[in-house]
């Protein structure tokens, strides 16, 4: 006997580590900067270089990328920069080298401060998790062929599998023109290029992919007594990405980062410093999952001879729900006692989940938007000032049916930060966190593995009877009166007129049994 068999390629997870990593640092104020007098923003951003695994064991390192604006002697504003490095062993346990490494990283907590006017101190929790999968086959017989009479019964296994996993990168170049109010560019003190509003779609050959880039830059117009001016652009891009295997019936699955970003004066045609040349690199980490209906031989047997059938136990993943939900935020900042605002510069946020609740009805989502607001205080002796704010949010995404075998990936994104301005005092917070969540869920099912066929027993054989009148028992079917009495279902619908699809219990029908070596 013949069998055919399809096999199906699946990544299992094989480990998942949440590690943290506590920086704490100082760092002296370049001689050529001048002193600080008060910090006014601070950022942080992981930058990973390598994350290499052996024998149940990972490296991970990188870079810790920090930058402060701070209010220097004399009214000036200023800047500095700098890299922290990053080196942290992890242990995953039944991992090997060939497995497929993923890695994912936050800044719980970053806070950067004065120690003296020549030297900071930067304390920051990271969190980096950290997921290992392997590649897990299994074979699923969809037909067979024998020179004997074979009666096969099949099923239908709804199957999803990964049929793209690649790391791409996409490029995005821009040239940003400074208003035609504003004066020419200086020294850039600050710089912040934050994605915002990302689309991925599958199609034929390629993938699409869309957003927007929010970029905010702090300069020093050029000239004598010319005030500290900012510039903000929003910059749309899409295009595609060229994936052989991707079709549009494919459901993604994709990450985009911005892992780096350059913004660079240049001149115009007029050969003055009014051009901004954005860079700015995304990395997508791309997932596609296509869902087939594979038609399984689930049981076979054979009149002529004994069919020996071996079984064993599989898992499959399908996906569950898709899911992508908004929720809306507002809140009030008010601004420390004896500050004014006069002028909003800039507002940025990141979203930070703080846990997710698996249940019936979904996934509860309880986390934070963190906010910063850059404005032109009233007080001209310090004209920049910031103000945080956290506003908390939680939200049920729904995926109904879910349970302990579920695994799933949340991707928080932030969308439409708007900072307004209430009063002198006061402002206001809205935004939107966007949520997109893909569930898939895990099926254990018994599949058959092989089969083959032995001659029959003859003695067995020669005591069954040739003939036999048989009365349909409650649960019977065609296809298990036939394997009981070695016959065929087409068999029974020939000897038994009126025999339809199925039958009920009482029907009397007439078996004849149709082995090879009774018809010999």
């Amino acid at each position: 006997m013949e069998l055919e068999k399809r096999t199906l390629y699946m990544n299992r997870q094989k480990a998942r580590v949440v590690a943290q990593v506590t920086v704490d640092e100082d760092r002296n104020v370049p001689d050529a900067k001048p002193d600080l007098e008060r910090i006014i923003l601070q950022r942080g951003d992981v930058e990973a270089e390598e994350l290499h695994c052996t024998e149940g064991r990972a490296m991970l390192r990188g870079k810790l990328r920090y930058a402060v604006l701070y209010a220097a002697e004399g009214g000036n504003t200023q800047s500095l920069s700098g890299n922290l490095p990053i080196s942290e062993p992890v242990r995953l346990e039944g991992v090997e080298e060939r497995d497929s490494l993923t890695l994912d990283w936050t800044v719980e907590d970053l806070d950067i401060e004065m120690v003296h006017s020549r030297k900071i101190r930067i304390r920051a929790v990271l969190t980096f998790t950290i997921g290992a999968e392997g590649l897990q086959q299994e074979s699923l017989i969809t037909g067979a062929s024998a020179e004997e009479p074979l009666e096969i019964r099949k099923d239908t296994c709804t199957v999803t599998r990964i049929a793209v996993q690649k790391r791409e990168n996409y490029r995005i170049s821009e040239e940003l023109e400074i208003s035609g109010n504003k004066p020419n560019l200086g020294e850039i003190l600050w710089r912040e290029v934050e994605l915002r509003s990302v689309d991925c779609r599958p199609l034929d050959g390629a993938l699409a992919i869309r957003g927007e880039l929010s970029v905010f830059v702090l300069y020093q117009g050029d000239g004598s007594h010319v005030p500290v001016q900012w510039e903000e652009f929003s910059v749309p891009f899409s295009g595609q990405i060229d994936l052989p295997d991707s079709t549009e019936e494919m459901i993604p699955d994709v990450d985009v980062r911005l892992i780096h970003s350059s913004l660079e004066p240049r001149e115009d045609g007029d050969g003055e410093l009014r051009v901004l040349e954005l860079e700015a690199v995304l990395e997508l980490p791309v997932r596609l999952y296509e869902t087939q209906e594979i038609e399984a031989v689930c049981e076979l047997y054979s009149p002529a001879k004994e069919a020996v059938l071996t079984e064993k136990e599989a898992s499959f993943e399908k996906i569950l729900v898709r899911n992508s939900s908004r929720a809306k935020l507002s809140e009030r900042v008010r601004l420390p006692e004896g500050e004014r605002i006069l002028q909003i510069c800039r507002g940025s946020g990141r979203v930070m989940v703080d846990h997710v609740g698996a249940t019936e009805e979904g996934l509860e989502v309880e986390g934070a938007l963190h906010v910063t607001v850059l404005y032109a205080s009233a007080d001209d002796s310090q004209p920049l000032r910031s103000v945080d704010a956290v506003l908390p949010f939680q939200h049920l995404m729904e995926a109904r049916g879910m349970d302990a075998r579920c695994t799933y990936r949340l991707k928080p994104m932030a969308e439409n930060l708007n900072i307004l301005m209430i009063s002198a005092e006061e402002a206001e917070v809205r935004a939107g966190i966007v949520l997109e969540a893909i569930v898939l869920a895990r099926e254990e099912r018994t599949i058959l593995s092989d089969a083959e066929l032995v001659p029959y027993d003859p003695e067995k054989i020669r005591r069954m009877p040739g003939i036999v009148g048989y009365r349909v028992q409650p649960g019977d079917t065609l296809w298990k009166i036939a394997k009981k009495f070695y016959t065929t279902v087409e068999g029974i619908r020939e000897t038994n007129e009126g025999i339809g699809e199925e039958v009920k219990p009482g029907d009397r029908l007439i078996l004849i049994k149709q082995t090879e070596e009774i018809t010999a």
